[in-house]
């Protein structure tokens, strides 16, 4: 048993460690009786258990116990005969958060794997422990992973299977669902230890920063998805959605889809997430509805007390209607608003947009409308279409409180960008996006802050490269379409494929809901 009495500064909060005993339990007369030396043992003492091995096996100084501190996060040796301390290792510049420490122990020698090449042969292990991680280094030459020996020379590559299950395991439980995926795909040993699917809310919130997804069909008939992931170099994953069978996908908010899917005797309109398999049933709207509207969306996450979802629908060139329906409500409202402004809004497949709490569509011709949901108007705007003229793409995007414009023209060559002047309520083209990126779908479109430089100022579109397979993107730096990883550049979508029926960004999010959040309109109390 090792005791570490800490002291806490008067002139602060820093801890230190001033005075170190170490015992051991003397079972014939059950007392502790102090320890002056290890002999050829060491000791590890971590916050959540403690080792010990032989010095010469592990290739460390003999008598000494190792231990580190939360508050300084460095690493301490405490030699036992002459009982001197040493930091040994200081780490001052650990990114926050800071998690505490532990030890790990890997034994001497390799455990057979079945997937190994070649036959069993014995190996001279060095094992250096370190707290909150441990090194192997061999003299094996099939790894990937190399380390520095006691003498300072550079060691040659070890394998990954020379992980040992437990410490796989422990990997893994810390890792984000993306990560674990990478991981799982590492060697053989870890797709056997590791389970297919992981999909946890405790680890949904660790680990890697997300930029949505590309999740397409090429069938909607077909239970395979396709998901391409532009941050990780077009990285592609496959999910098995047999749920969605036969579904439309007609918006994406938070990882949540809004789908339709036709049964045999009527149309039903559900959210899903395809991360957690999770559905929540919508109340029926009507057929004609459903088939007839030009734009639906929802404000929130359909787990959200807050959510309300909208259609907007053309009848006839006079009038248009809108159907909304808040969480918890049963039915539809329906409000129908006259069209016959001198410059009418001609409703075309584009999902409505919320900004600021209020709802914005535009059409193909530039016609911008706002439905203000506290007071149910509806108002077409006068100024904003007049620099628009084609029946080409226009993609509205909400980017930090401000509404952003994507308008296309023919063969998918980019008119502009345009940001909303509020006050003046004219479009003014936008020359940089700086940090920021926009996703753009006819069924989502997304801002956000991009995680790497070369990812920022960018707007990607639901396309891929014929050769690769690669998310096509425009820069507003080069003024050209382009993907990563590849060296073509245009100024229109030649020689790409896109705008499949099921199509959007998504937003991956792994979080499991309660029951609760999963039901729209709550049962009566029993």
């Amino acid at each position: 048993m090792a005791s570490l009495p800490l002291w806490k500064s008067a002139r602060g909060f820093k801890k230190v460690v001033c005075q170190i005993l170490v015992f051991r339990l003397d079972f014939s007369a059950m007392e502790w009786k102090e320890v002056n030396s290890l002999g050829n043992h060491v000791l590890f003492i971590g916050t959540k258990g403690t080792a010990v091995c032989s010095a010469a096996e592990a290739g460390v100084a003999r008598g000494c116990l190792y231990f580190a501190l939360e508050e300084d996060q460095s690493l301490y040796k405490f030699e036992v005969e002459s009982t001197s301390n040493l930091a040994i290792l200081p780490c001052l510049n650990l990114p926050a958060p800071w998690f505490s420490a532990d030890w790990i122990m890997i034994p001497n020698g390799q455990k057979k794997q079945d997937d190994m090449v070649g036959k069993d042969e014995p190996e001279k292990n060095v094992t250096k422990a370190v707290e909150g991680e441990a090194h192997v280094f061999s003299n094996d030459e099939g790894g990937k992973h190399g380390g520095v020996d006691n003498e300072g020379d550079l060691e040659k590559p070890r394998p990954w299977c020379m992980l040992i299950e437990d410490m796989v395991e422990f990997i893994a439980d810390c890792l984000h669902p993306l990560d674990y995926a990478h991981f799982r795909s590492v060697c053989k040993t870890n797709l056997a230890l590791m389970p297919m699917r992981k999909l946890t809310s405790t680890c949904a919130t660790r680990g890697t920063y997300l930029s949505p997804w590309l999740m397409f069909s090429r069938d909607h008939r077909c239970a395979t998805f396709d998901f391409v992931n532009p941050m990780h170099n077009n990285e592609k994953y496959f999910l098995n959605l047999s749920d969605l069978v036969g579904a439309v996908i007609r918006f994406q908010k938070g990882g949540w889809l809004l789908m339709s899917k036709e049964d045999p005797e009527t149309t039903s309109l559900f959210f899903y997430n395809p991360f957690t398999r999770e559905t929540i049933k919508l109340p029926e709207l009507p057929i004609d509805v459903i088939y007839g509207f030009s734009g639906i969306s929802f404000s929130s996450l359909p787990t959200s007390s807050d959510c309300v979802v909208f259609a907007i629908q053309q009848k006839g060139s006079d009038e248009v209607s809108l159907y909304f329906i808040r969480k918890g409500e049963a039915f539809w409202s329906p409000l129908v608003f006259s069209n016959t402004d001198t410059e009418k809004y001609m409703s075309l497949h584009n999902i409505p947009v919320m900004c600021n709490g209020v709802l914005y569509s535009v059409d193909y011709n530039g016609v911008l409308v706002v439905f203000n949901i506290e007071d149910n108007s509806w108002k077409v705007l006068e100024n904003p279409h007049q620099q628009f003229g084609a029946m080409y793409p226009s993609f509205l995007v909400e980017c930090g409180g401000e509404l952003f414009l994507v308008k296309v023209e023919r063969y998918g060559t980019l008119f502009g960008i345009f940001r909303l002047d509020f006050d003046k309520m004219e479009w003014m083209r936008v020359e940089n996006l700086g940090k920021h990126m926009l996703f753009v779908s006819y069924t989502s479109c997304i801002s956000a802050i991009a995680p790497t430089s070369r990812m920022e100022n960018k707007v990607y579109f639901p396309r891929l490269c014929l050769n690769g397979e690669g998310v096509v993107f425009y820069s507003l730096e080069t003024g050209t379409y382009c993907s990563f990883g590849s060296q073509h550049s245009a100024t229109d979508f030649y020689d790409t494929e896109g705008w499949y029926l099921n199509c959007t960004w998504i937003e991956p999010n792994w979080v499991k809901s309660t029951a609760q959040e999963l039901e729209w309109v709550m049962p009566p109390p029993s």
